[in-house]
């Protein structure tokens, strides 16, 4: 044997194998794995949906929808691999559809570690719009340790052991290579996620705490964008099962490292959808709030007064509009990622990319007086 060559694997005895063809965690790993990907679907579109409405749809919506896209492609490969045996015991398998489950288990492994990665870079890219100087360069350094860990979690299921068949059953012919270095790695990689996830969760919170909001505000709007800790959590915990996928009977053991892999990737669409959420339905909530105090005004207004009453009632309209009302006019619905684009609004954030100058759009008349440049009072006479 070669010297620099890693030291095969000692196979297990064939009597420490346990058969039980009434045990099965396939199904189990389906109805899990096509929930969380639903629930990450309905947020995404939602997300889409709004972000169209509003004129705002960039680079950080067309990777979280890749990423979404590869988690599908991930449940529908896993599904694939449940309905020849994959869930069930080693010794149950039919063992001429082994090298096919394997295939599949490498496709899996390879498309969700891509999944995971760009669906946390994706909020990365949302940062770097909202970010300058020493945070921009943080950013910039999760991003990209995010997708360079990646890629070797990327090429080990597909070289661990030939023929790859032995990977799940290792009294087979073949070769395997030690696994507790790729075990060690794939622990590294999915904890590294995870700190990233905690840095980039706080970065919004250095973002906003100089902004003039109410306090109660700036932790509302920090804890939407922080969402992502979340994330992170799933994405320790699935550390913790990433060995299943070395045990001996891998088939049976491997379900919640699946499992576990998918809420993270979920889990993170989901976190980086609610800011877009929370604002959309803070206006909204707004708007009807003032559609019904202006229909009660009117009921009650004398009508020799109408026209003074109309009066009232306009600039009682606009005293109440945020600044990101007004800022929306200035967006560019010209199309996705159009450089025409003044402004980047995330939560209730809003940046002017030209001079990189930061606004809250639900500062308090009591806490900060309104920006000139963005909200211009009527001089019509009351």
């Amino acid at each position: 044997m070669d010297p620099t060559e890693s030291p095969p694997i000692e196979t297990s005895p064939i009597d420490s194998w346990i058969q039980n063809p009434a045990e099965n965690n396939g199904p189990l790993m389906s109805v899990v794995t096509w929930c969380l990907v639903s629930v990450a679907g309905t947020c995404l579109a939602t997300r889409l949906g709004i972000r169209q409405y509003q004129g705002q749809l960039w680079f950080d919506d067309a990777t979280l929808v890749i990423s979404w896209l590869l988690l599908l492609a991930q449940v529908i490969v896993n599904q694939l691999s449940i309905n020849i045996g994959y869930g069930k015991h080693t010794l149950d398998l039919d063992f001429t559809k082994v090298d096919l489950m394997m295939v599949y288990g490498a496709a899996e492994l390879t498309i969700y570690t891509v999944a995971i990665a760009m669906s946390k870079i994706s909020f990365g890219i949302s940062l770097l719009r909202l970010t300058k100087g020493w945070t921009r360069y943080i950013v910039c350094f999760a991003i990209t340790t995010l997708a360079i860990f990646a890629i070797p979690a990327t090429i080990i299921p597909w070289v661990q052991c030939k023929p790859l068949a032995k990977t799940f059953v290792d009294f087979l012919p073949g070769k395997c290579y030690n696994k507790k270095p790729s075990v060690k790695y794939g622990q590294f990689q999915a904890i590294w996620s995870a700190m990233m996830d905690l840095c980039l969760a706080l970065l919004p919170w250095q973002i906003i705490w100089g902004l003039q909001m109410r306090l109660a505000e700036k932790i509302g709007v920090g804890v939407a964008m922080s969402l992502g800790i979340f994330a992170g959590a799933t994405s320790i915990i699935r550390s913790t099962y990433i060995q299943k996928l070395t045990v001996q009977d891998v088939s049976y053991e491997s379900y919640n490292a699946i499992i576990w892999a998918t809420a993270e990737c979920s889990m993170t669409i989901v976190a980086i959808s609610i800011p877009v959420f929370r604002v959309f339905f803070k206006k909204a909530i707004q708007t009807a709030r003032t559609g019904y105090s202006s229909s009660k005004s009117r009921s009650r207004t004398d009508p020799s007064n109408n026209a003074s009453a109309h009066n009232r009632i306009s600039i009682r309209q606009f005293s109440k509009k945020t600044p990101d009302t007004l800022i929306s006019d200035n967006f560019s619905k010209k199309g996705f990622g159009s450089e025409s684009q003044s402004y980047v609004q995330l939560d209730d954030l809003v940046i002017n990319e030209q001079t990189q100058q930061r606004r809250a759009t639900s500062s308090s008349s009591s806490d900060a007086q309104p920006d000139s440049s963005v909200r211009q009072i009527p001089t019509s006479p009351v």
